[in-house]
Order: structure tokens, then C-alpha cells, then sequence
């Protein structure tokens, strides 16, 4: 099993994102983006994994490669990967059903089981999704992201950039009416599909509320756009399109709640 173990909380989560490369039918990588693992529990003992990300990076292409680290001895083998790569990708894929939400999964699970003994992962646990009824989660909260902006990552170690933020508009309120929240933070193209998170333990911590033997750790959505000025100010999603235009530090984050609606949807 790959769930989270919290004791390592913020390494592991180097191992729940995959580099996802999109390409053509003739294998030629037209955009890159970031996705994540989440189980989805089904009864006692049994579970999903699944692949999220933004339906630019997932829907509308044809196939794409992802790569995991090898496990050896149940720890990681950095230095040697594995590449999968996806053909009839945008048969399989699935779209949030509301078309301004930028949200896309992909059941993953027989890869998952086939090459458990093989690859070193972790997942996001349904358990960890945010559902923005928090007390302690509020405006100007730490948030750390997962993923490869502007393609930049550990090519080495196959290994992503944890980057951080800032919680910049309300995450209880829909921002303009839509089920998302902004962070302060330099989102780049690359970055679509990135998971947010924020470790509400650090946060009471801050703010004087210790809590002994609790810990949260909770995702609260997935970057989809990045905010830029060009004359006047606009929302582009972050593949890899790569943009001139000036980056003013904004990034358009869906809401964890969005991805749980989609995922519940999915056949058992």
C-alpha cells in the first residue's frame, strides 16, 4: 500500500504526483502537466487509485507517458524508473461534468496492482480531502504544491519541486461564484494539475491552538491556471504552451469538494 504515513508527511508527498507528458499519435510530447494518486475507499479492505489532474492536460490527448520511481526492499530506487505509457487516453478519461470546472481523473488501478511489488508510490487518502467546513482553515494560511513548473524537476531522482504560498482569497467562499479558491504564489505553466495542501497543524500551532497528538494534513484542490498581465488581467490555464506574458503570482486552485463530486461519480 501506498497511503501516506504522516510521521514523513511532506517527503512523501514527493511520491504522489507523476509527471505527465501528453503526446501525439506520432509520439511527439505536445504539453506537459502535473497529476496526483487518490484512493477512493470500496468497503472494508479494498480501494481505487486514480490519476487527477485538469482536463487540458488530460482530455483531448491521445496518449500519454508517466514515470514512478522502482522499489527495492520497499524504499524507493532512485535512480531507476519505470515509463508507462497510455495509449487512447481521452477514451478513458473522465471530466468534471460542470465545463468551468478544470478537473479530470483516470482509473489507475490495474497498473497499480500489476507492478505493486515494483514501483514506489504514495496516494492521497479520501480521508485527507478538504471539505472547506474547517474551522481552523482560513484566508492567508500556508499551502505547499506538488508538481513540474515550467517542466523544472529532479530528472535525476525523478523527483518533483514542493513549492509554497499563500491562501489569497476566502477558501470557504467560492471565488466568483465557482467552486475554487486563489493562492499568492508563482504558479508556472507545468503546474496544472499540481495538488495544494496546507498542514492545519502548523497552522494552530501558529496561532496559539496546540493540539497534542493530532495532526491534519488535508489537500485542499488542484492548481488549474495561473494569472497573468497582458494589458488587462486574464486566466490561462499552465500547460505547456509556455507563456511571455508577465506572471503576476496568482494561481486558480479547484476546490477539493470539486474532486470528490467527480470521483464519486466514477464506476465501482
Amino acid at each position: 500500500m501506498g497511503k501516506i504515513n504522516y510521521e514523513y508527511r511532506f517527503e512523501q508527498l514527493l511520491y504522489t504526483t507523476v509527471r505527465i507528458e501528453c503526446k501525439n499519435n506520432e509520439g511527439n510530447i505536445t504539453s506537459i502537466g502535473t497529476g496526483f494518486l487518490l484512493s477512493r475507499p470500496i468497503g472494508e479492505n479494498n480501494y481505487k487509485l486514480y490519476l487527477v489532474s485538469n482536463k487540458h492536460v488530460l482530455m483531448g490527448t491521445p496518449n500519454i507517458a508517466i514515470s514512478f520511481t522502482y522499489k527495492e526492499n520497499g524504499k524507493p530506487k532512485h535512480g531507476r524508473k519505470q515509463e508507462f505509457n497510455i495509449q487512447g487516453v481521452d477514451q478513458i478519461v473522465k471530466g468534471h461534468p460542470n465545463p468551468d470546472v478544470d478537473i479530470a481523473v483516470m482509473d489507475c488501478t490495474r497498473i497499480f496492482i500489476a507492478m505493486e511489488d515494483k514501483l514506489y508510490y504514495r496516494y492521497v487518502d479520501y480521508s485527507m480531502l478538504a471539505e472547506f467546513n474547517e474551522p481552523e482553515l482560513s484566508v492567508a494560511e500556508n499551502v505547499y504544491f506538488v508538481g513540474y513548473p515550467d517542466g523544472r524537476y529532479d530528472m535525476s531522482n525523478n523527483l518533483p519541486l514542493i513549492r509554497t504560498g499563500m491562501i489569497a482569497s476566502h477558501p470557504q467562499y467560492d471565488f466568483n461564484g465557482k467552486p475554487e479558491f486563489v493562492i499568492d504564489a508563482q504558479v508556472f505553466p507545468g503546474s496544472s494539475g499540481s495538488p495544494v495542501y496546507i498542514d492545519l497543524t502548523y497552522e494552530n500551532f501558529k496561532n496559539g491552538q496546540i493540539i497534542v497528538g493530532q495532526r491534519k494534513l488535508k489537500l485542499l484542490g488542484i492548481v488549474a491556471m495561473t494569472m497573468i498581465r497582458n494589458n488587462e488581467l486574464q486566466a490561462v490555464p499552465t500547460g505547456t504552451n509556455f507563456v511571455t506574458q508577465e506572471v503576476l503570482g496568482l494561481g486558480i486552485v479547484f476546490k477539493a469538494t470539486a474532486i470528490k463530486e467527480l470521483v464519486d461519480s466514477m464506476p465501482l
